[in-house]
């Protein structure tokens, strides 16, 4: 049995819990509170000393970085293959998780706090949000998290976020060719269960209308196929909670003019 310590919110662990439910895995949870700052703390940290979430546990080991847990399941379970068999489009997988780490991944760190996290952050004492930030290891994730606190919607950091994403719909776009079409090779693999978070984020912080059914018809055919797999209701929807949701759905309406206008002035 494998114990996943994650939160429902990271695209990091939804990239691995769609890794385990495709493979048709069970995990025991470990919800870890991102907001509460659980994840930077003494306990959390002799798991993972970045303080990142996922951390997979499975017979004595400790696992961490997404993709390296998905290839390491892949590896040790390859009932269910999610890697391609061909050389090159093992190659195109690889790539693709990449491009979206270094490009994209702190993009969506940078829309979600902006749009999500910092209303919900604000309502803590000065002292508490301090002290969160101040834990963080990374100096650069300290900084720009400490500017979208400070600037929320107007933090200079955002702009060039949304800029990223328009760039990833376009590639996205482009590689799919058709509305068949998986990221790497001739079925679904572990390229599209590490870009399927971020498109999802992508909706589920407003910036829906950067993948347009008339320019991006391809990605919105590939996005309903993965929504549509049985992976989704372990991985994703059996996380969902209602009234969360509520509150999630009201940061991102009052969000909305603004991010409207900044999706206008990118590209």
């Amino acid at each position: 049995m494998f114990t996943l310590h994650h939160s429902p919110f990271s695209v990091a662990s939804q990239k691995v819990r769609l890794a385990l439910a495709e493979k048709q895995l069970e995990w025991n949870d470990r919800i870890v509170d991102l907001l509460g700052g659980e994840h930077l703390s003494e306990t959390f940290r002799r798991l993972n000393a970045r303080a990142e979430v996922p951390v997979l546990e499975h017979e004595g080991l400790v696992l961490t970085e997404s993709w390296f847990i998905c290839e390491y399941l892949d590896e040790a379970f390859p009932q269910v293959p999610l890697m391609p068999v061909a050389p090159a489009d093992r190659y195109a997988a690889r790539q693709w998780n990449h491009w979206i780490d270094r490009e994209l991944h702190h993009a969506s760190g940078v829309v979600t706090w902006a749009v999500l996290a910092r209303p919900l952050l604000m309502q803590q004492s000065p002292g508490t949000v301090s002290g969160l930030l101040q834990a963080i290891p990374d100096e650069s994730v300290r900084a720009w998290r400490r500017s979208v606190l400070e600037h929320g919607l107007d933090a200079p950091e955002l702009k060039r976020c949304i800029d990223r994403y328009r760039a990833f719909f376009a590639r996205m776009e482009a590689q799919l060719g058709d509305a068949h079409a998986w990221l790497a090779g001739p079925s679904c693999s572990l390229a599209d269960l590490a870009a399927l978070p971020y498109v999802m984020r992508a909706e589920h912080v407003g910036l829906g209308g950067l993948m347009s059914f008339e320019a991006h018809p391809n990605v919105r055919a590939w996005y309903m196929r993965m929504l549509t797999r049985p992976s989704m209701q372990p991985s994703f929807v059996r996380y969902l909670d209602p009234q969360l949701q509520e509150v999630m759905t009201s940061l991102v309406v009052a969000a909305q003019p603004k991010l409207e206008q900044l999706m206008r002035q990118a590209g």
